[in-house]
Order: C-alpha cells, then structure tokens, then sequence
C-alpha cells in the first residue's frame, strides 16, 4: 500500500514538474493586457503647411511605447506607417523601421515624399493618417500592435523635384561589395527603382544601398526572399542589423530588376537580352514575328534606325511571336521621350505604346539601364 502511495506522489509530482516546463517553454499572451503605442506628435487633426523657406526645419514624430503583457522580452519594433486618409491602410508607407520612440525628418524631405515619390501637386492640402506598428520580430507567433490613427493635412510647396537613385550592389554584380562603385536604378515614380544588369551565377548575393560609399541606410530581404521576389528589409542606420541580401540563382543573365521602396518589395525577371520593334508607326506592324531587331551596345543601350510611318504607336518585344515580356511608356511618355514600362508576363496588363512621331527617318534609342527611350533625328 504504502508503495502504491509513493508511486502516486511522485506521479503527481512528475505531472507538476511537466506542467511547469510547459509553462516555461510556452508562455502564453494575453492581448487583453497589452498596451499599445500613442502618437504623441504631432497632434491629431493638425495641419502641416510646408514652406521652402524652412526646407531644413524639423519634423518630428513621437510615440510612446508599447508593452506586452510578458518578461524577458527582446526588444519591441516599431514602424511608422501613413497612408491617405480613408485608405484604411490598404497601401501603407512605411516611414522608418526602429527600436526607439521618435522619427525625424525635415520640410524638404516631407515635400520631396510628396512630390517625388507620391507625385502629388504643390499648393494643395493633402489628408494623411499616421499609425505605428509595435511587433516583436518577422517571425514571431505574437501579434502585431497597432496604436490609435492620427490624421494630418500636409500642403506641399511648388519645386522641382529630384528624386536620388539607390544603388545596386553585391558579389552576384560586376562592382562586387565596392560601395564606392554601386549601380545607379532609375526612378519610375512612386519609389520604385528599376534597372536592367547583368547579374553572374558565380556570385551568390546583391541587395540595395541609399548612398555611394555607406552601408546604411539599405535594404536586403529576409528568409523568405528568393531571386525571383521577396519583402524589402529596411536598414535605416548602422546601429541596425544588416538585414539578408537577395540570393542570387542558378542562371547568369541580364535581368530586369525592381525595387520598390513605397511598399518594401522586390522583383526581377530573365531578359532575352533582344529587343524588336513593333507596332502602327512602323513598317513591322502590330506583327509580332515580323519585329525590327535593335542592335545592343555597351550598358544595355539598344539602337535602331528606321523609318518611322507617322502617327500610331510602337513598343518593344523582347522574343519574336510573343506578346510578353514587353516593353511600352507610361501616361507621360510622348513621342521623343520617355520612361519605360516592362510587362514581364501575359499576366500583366499591357503598358500603354509609345506615340510614334510625324513621319520620317528616325534613330531610336533604348537604354534600360536608365529605363528610358529617345527618338530622333539621325
């Protein structure tokens, strides 16, 4: 009897003692308990009027800190993230990634958000709502917390904007990590950055730099990042981790290679390395097996000289007999110069086609590493 009755104690003791490891091993959250952060500045409903007079003054964004209803934690992160008022958030901005409490930036920057990257027009009020996203890391099974929404009415100034490139770098390149010599992308407008390079199997990863001959700020990936697309990881300054570069694949190639900064993502896509001809303005037609073959020069600059029939419009095919990829023009571009658009796949919409000029003899220049194309007079 009485060995039965041990047996029993330490059974029960056993059974304790598992059941605290559990509790040590899983802790559990209780989001009722958690705090979430508070926009301190500026203060919600207030209006920003930029002035170019007080390009240098700052602005600045305060929050208090968010807490979980657990110990031992790793520190808390927080993004700052705005969107346009009654956008719910469904294309947020995301400001700055960091462990502290405020960000600052000033009246030039602000107006150059505006006008450079969201394209907006000056001397108009623009609603705006802020929020910060508290969450523990990229993996983690917690929740993210989300403060209180502010809105606030910015009025950009008129100026000419020029909006910085970013820069490509890393072994899978031909500047390896020089980030004295890192590749310019262009931009195509609302903070996207675009180029086509030449990226070697023999190398294994690139990423993204801010500024000629700096390591921060950057943006590399995280694991789930692939050759082929992945989130953007932001590193705003140096007290913060490198975060993983791009893995380079199996195939060495020209690629078109995007990268956009607004939503923290990023493609790319195999080029043939051609480019054909097409469309109304030209002796090919809309007949994609009859395309005119551009000639490749140094730095992915494309030429060729034709005549051109007058009016109509023309675009680019990169593979004879298919509709895609492509290349068109967005809603700026006219009939000398302009951006130019990729369609990588059918399961993109088609760009719109470049406006074909009067007629006559013409040179037509396409160089993808700035993403742009000129027609003129030979």
């Amino acid at each position: 009897m009485k060995k039965f009755v041990y047996f029993i104690i330490a059974l029960i003791g056993f059974s304790f003692m598992i059941s605290c490891e559990e509790d040590l091993r899983d802790p559990k959250l209780d989001m009722s308990k958690t705090v979430k952060s508070s926009i301190q500045a500026p203060s919600n409903g207030s209006s920003l009027i930029l002035l170019k007079e007080n390009a240098d003054s700052v602005v600045q964004f305060t929050w208090s800190a968010a807490k979980y209803d657990l110990a031992n934690l790793e520190s808390i992160k927080y993004i700052l993230q705005m969107d346009f008022a009654g956008n719910s958030f469904a294309e947020p901005m995301d400001l700055v990634s960091t462990t502290g409490l405020t960000y600052e930036t000033t009246i030039s920057q602000v107006n150059n958000q505006l006008l450079g990257v969201l394209e907006l027009e000056p001397e108009i009020a623009y609603e705006f709502e802020y929020r910060v996203k508290a969450f523990l890391n990229t993996y983690s099974e917690y929740p993210v917390i989300y403060s209180d929404v502010i809105t606030l009415s910015i009025t950009p100034y008129s100026e000419i904007i020029y909006v910085k490139p970013i820069y490509l770098i890393g072994d899978a390149t031909n500047i390896d990590w020089d980030n004295t010599k890192a590749i310019p992308m262009e931009h195509l407008g609302s903070g996207v950055f675009a180029r086509v390079e030449y990226l070697d199997a023999a190398g294994d990863w690139f990423k993204f730099l801010s500024m000629l001959g700096a390591w921060a700020p950057q943006w590399g990936t995280d694991a789930t990042g692939t050759l082929e697309s992945g989130p953007l990881v932001y590193r705003p300054d140096e007290a913060t981790p490198d975060p993983p570069s791009v893995p380079m694949g199996a195939t060495s190639g020209n690629y078109y290679i995007e990268a956009d900064t607004l939503n923290l993502t990023y493609k790319t896509f195999l080029t043939s390395g051609e480019l054909y001809l097409i469309g109304d303005a030209t002796s090919a037609g809309w007949d994609n097996m009859a395309g005119l073959k551009l000639t490749e020069g140094p730095d992915h600059v494309f030429t060729i000289t034709t005549n051109l029939l007058g009016g109509g419009y023309l675009k680019f095919l990169e593979v004879p007999g298919q509709w895609a990829p492509q290349w068109g023009t967005n809603e700026k571009g006219n009939s000398k110069k302009g951006l130019m658009v990729y369609r990588p796949t059918e399961s993109v919409p088609d760009p719109p086609g470049i406006p074909g000029p009067s007629a006559g003899e013409y040179k037509v220049t396409v160089d993808l590493t700035k993403m742009s194309y000129a027609i003129e007079t030979p």
